[in-house]
């Protein structure tokens, strides 16, 4: 099994925002330049709702977030969402 993840919104969302259990622990370590990232986002991040606790973060807050760290990665790919 392969705990190495792309940079997608999905993926970023899961790590962190799942909750803290050994396979998450694994695929931190087995990622760190994303770990790293979702950290450096997590410092200045302010989400659309404006809500300050993570577990109340709604589902638009969270794509914000993952497009956020993809974009500290040189991942994003802009939404043909017209």
């Amino acid at each position: 099994m392969s705990a190495v993840l792309k940079p997608t919104v999905s993926n970023i969302i899961n790590l962190w925002f799942s909750a803290d259990t050994p396979l998450r622990q694994y695929r931190i370590k087995l990622n760190p330049d994303l770990w790293i990232a979702c950290q450096h986002i997590h410092r200045d991040f302010s989400p659309p709702s404006k809500v300050q606790q993570l577990d109340k973060y709604r589902k638009s807050d969270k794509v914000a977030f993952a497009k956020a760290v993809q974009e500290q990665l040189g991942h994003f790919t802009p939404s043909t969402d017209n």
